[in-house]
């Protein structure tokens, strides 16, 4: 229960934080932006339509096609969003000040693609979908193969060039440097906080290096099987993913047991499994 909470809080904050990035940045300067949000936009301009009408109605016919196409599970995923988002964003327009809560164009696109790309990413670390546009575009992935990424691009692209017609050439530049922005964020906020480091030593001391680990370092590692290059001797080298403040006491301790020891560092994004994503010590 706990977990679900926690989840729906996520969710609930993330599309506070999109709908209030779109409000105070993207809709005074009419910057163009993609998503059910760019429909929106070319809504309001041609028909007079309120952007939350046109966000509540596209979210809830999109919705209805996860629903009946896609399933029930999927469905409970991103109800949330589909009412939610378009509610914020309707709060946020009643409040006149963010009319004029950056008057500097270029702050403007700096952060609001900051202040997106974080909900945005909020979202989807919580497992969910914005709901919108998403939703099509995972139909088409699930029923014809087509990579998201790749009709996520033409979908926005079309979106944007939509608001091409009566957008000025400023705020069409600013929107096409947003997505950039937007992409970068989501993908930072995706994986912050499970960037590890991970660590191959080569070693025939590896005996003494995996005892050091273990038990002075309080450090998982794995062994694994190797066979060395010039001189063709099976050994085993030792393989250990670590936070980044332990690299420098795993790599000192290594080279006082072999100062010829040969090490790689690389950076890797997401660890999953007993003492990272649960507890390394079981009752």
């Amino acid at each position: 229960m706990y977990k679900h909470i926690k989840t729906i809080m996520l969710i609930v904050l993330g599309n506070l934080i999109l709908s209030f990035g779109v409000t105070a940045f993207m809709i005074p300067h009419h910057i163009i932006i993609g998503g059910s949000t760019g429909i929106a936009s070319c809504m309001q301009y041609y028909f007079h339509i309120p952007l939350s009408y046109t966000v509540m109605v596209i979210n809830v016919v999109m919705f209805l096609a996860g629903y009946f196409i896609l399933g029930k599970k999927f469905a409970l995923t991103t109800i949330v969003s589909t009412f939610v988002y378009p509610i914020f964003l309707s709060f946020f327009q009643s409040i006149d000040a963010l009319a004029h809560f950056c008057d500097d164009m270029v702050l403007a696109a700096v952060y609001g693609g900051i202040i997106i790309g974080l909900g945005i990413g909020l979202v989807m670390k919580a497992g969910a979908s914005t709901g919108g546009m998403d939703i099509p575009l995972i139909i088409l992935n699930k029923k014809k193969g087509i990579p998201i990424g790749t009709s996520m691009n033409i979908c926005d692209t079309c979106i944007l060039v939509t608001q091409m017609t009566f957008s000025k050439t400023t705020e069409i530049l600013y929107g096409i440097a947003i997505v950039f922005v937007i992409s970068n964020i989501i993908n930072k906020v995706l994986t912050y906080g499970v960037s590890q480091v991970q660590m191959f030593i080569i070693s025939p001391k590896y005996e003494e290096i995996k005892y050091e680990l273990l038990h002075n370092l309080d450090n998982g590692v794995t062994m694994v099987h190797i066979e060395t290059g010039m001189n063709e001797l099976s050994q085993k080298a030792v393989l250990a993913v670590l936070s980044n403040r332990k690299v420098n006491r795993v790599k000192q301790a290594v080279l006082k047991i072999d100062k010829q020891a040969f090490i790689t560092i690389s950076q890797i994004t997401e660890v999953d499994g007993r003492g990272f994503s649960f507890d390394r010590y079981v009752d």
